[in-house]
C-alpha cells in the first residue's frame, strides 16, 4: 500500500520511556492456557527471525519500537551519512553498553521513539512496520531489561513487616546486603524452573534499581543521580537451602530464580521511588501488598551504603527488599507449585509475570 493510501495507525497516549531487550520470534498457539496466563499470546519457538540477536527497543502501546532501526530511518530521512553506523554508535543493542553511554544514548532513544510515535500518527510517514522498526508485541520475545548484570545485590528484610514475619523484632542499623548470581536472571516470558532438589521455593516481589553511571562513595543526596531506571523483580528463593542449610547464596542463585522485567522505566519517569505500590499475586491470589515508603532503608541510602565498599557500574541491579506476605510466613506455608503464575506489579514501573515449572 502506498503511503498516500495508508490509513493512520492507532495512536497511543503512552509517553513513558520503557526500554526492553527483545528478539523477533515466530509463535504458535499450542500452549494457549499458559500463554493466556502470561499474556504472551502463544508458545514461542526458539529460532529468532530477521535481524538476529537481542535488540534494544521501547514499548509503545501494543507494539515494540526497534530503537536502533527507528533512529537509522530517521537519520536516513535527514540525509545523514551512514545512518545505520551512526545509529549503532548512538544506540548500542547491548543494554549495558547502552547504559554506559549515558545521557547521549537516552536522548537518542527518545528521538527514535518520538519519530516512531509521530510516524504512526501520519498518513504520509514511512511504513515503519514493513521496515520492522515497529513490531507487534506478538512478534517479539522480551528478555530481561539487563539480561546479564555485572552484579545483582539484594537487601535482606528491608520492610519491617517482612522482618517481623521472619522473626526479626529490631530493625538493622545498616542495610544487610547479599549477592545473587547474575546467571539466575531471566526475562518476563521465561519460566521459573524449580530444581528437583528444592522443596521450598518461595516468591519475593521487589522493586529493582538499575545503575546507570559509576558510583563509588556517593552520598545519599547524590545516589539517585546514578540510577538509570527501575524494573520489577521476583527474588525467588529456595528456603530449604537458605534456612536449614544456611546456603543463602545458593538458595538465592538457582538458575531462573531472578526474573526481571518487563521493561526498564527510566529514572525521570519515576520522580519518587519511595512512593510506589507493590503487589504480588500467585495464581490470582493476592499475597503481598505494600508501598515502597515502608522500606526501612530507602533506595538512596542503599546505593550510598553499597558504594562505600564497592564500585557500582552501569547495568548493576539492586533488589531493594520484599514486603510481608512471603510463602514461608503463611499458615500453612505457601510454596510455589508446578503450574503457578507469579505476577509482581509495581505502580509506574510495570507488571512481571512468570510461569512456574518444577523440573522432573
Amino acid at each position: 500500500m502506498s503511503p498516500g493510501n495508508r490509513q493512520p495507525q492507532a495512536a497511543t497516549a503512552e509517553k513513558v520511556m520503557r526500554i526492553v531487550s527483545f528478539e523477533r520470534v515466530r509463535r504458535d498457539a499450542e500452549s494457549a492456557p499458559r500463554a493466556s496466563a502470561l499474556g504472551a499470546g502463544g508458545r514461542i519457538l526458539e529460532e529468532p527471525l530477521g535481524r538476529g540477536g537481542h535488540r534494544l527497543g521501547a514499548l509503545l502501546g501494543e507494539d515494540v519500537v526497534d530503537l536502533n532501526l527507528a533512529l537509522a530511518l530517521r537519520l536516513a530521512l535527514d540525509d545523514a551519512p551512514a545512518p545505520e553506523a551512526e545509529a549503532d554508535s548512538r544506540i548500542p543493542a547491548d543494554p549495558i553498553a547502552f547504559l554506559a553511554h549515558g545521557e547521549r544514548a537516552l536522548d537518542a532513544a527518545h528521538q527514535a521513539l518520538d519519530f516512531a510515535r509521530g510516524a504512526l500518527d501520519r498518513y504520509d510517514a514511512p511504513d515503519l512496520r514493513s521496515a520492522s522498526a515497529v513490531l507487534s508485541r506478538r512478534d517479539v520475545r522480551l528478555h530481561a531489561p539487563v539480561p546479564r548484570p555485572g552484579k545483582v545485590i539484594g537487601v535482606a528484610r528491608n520492610y519491617p513487616a517482612h522482618a517481623r514475619e521472619r522473626g526479626d523484632a529490631a530493625p538493622p542499623v545498616e542495610p544487610v546486603l547479599f549477592v545473587k548470581a547474575s546467571s539466575a536472571v531471566i526475562g518476563p516470558e521465561d519460566e521459573i524452573v524449580v530444581p528437583a532438589a528444592v522443596s521450598e521455593p518461595d516468591y519475593e516481589g521487589e522493586l529493582a534499581v538499575v545503575i546507570g553511571r559509576p558510583a563509588r562513595e556517593v552520598s545519599a543526596d547524590d545516589a539517585l543521580a546514578c540510577v538509570a531506571g527501575y524494573t520489577v523483580a521476583n527474588d525467588v528463593t529456595a528456603r530449604d537451602f537458605q534456612n536449614a542449610r544456611g546456603q543463602r547464596f545458593l538458595g538465592k542463585s538457582c538458575d531462573t530464580f531472578a526474573p526481571l522485567g518487563p521493561a526498564l522505566v527510566t529514572a525521570d519517569e519515576v520522580p519518587d521511588p519511595q512512593d510506589l505500590s507493590l503487589v504480588t499475586r500467585v495464581s490470582g491470589e493476592l499475597v503481598q501488598s505494600a508501598r515502597t515508603k515502608e522500606m526501612h532503608f530507602p533506595v538512596a541510602e542503599i546505593i550510598a551504603f553499597a558504594s562505600r565498599l564497592m564500585r557500582l557500574v552501569p547495568g548493576d541491579v539492586i533488589l531493594t527488599g520484599t514486603p510481608a506476605g512471603v510463602g514461608a510466613a503463611r499458615e500453612p506455608a505457601r510454596w510455589l507449585r508446578d503450574g503457578d503464575v507469579v505476577e509482581v506489579e509495581i505502580e509506574r514501573v510495570g507488571r512481571l509475570s512468570n510461569y512456574v515449572r518444577r523440573a522432573p
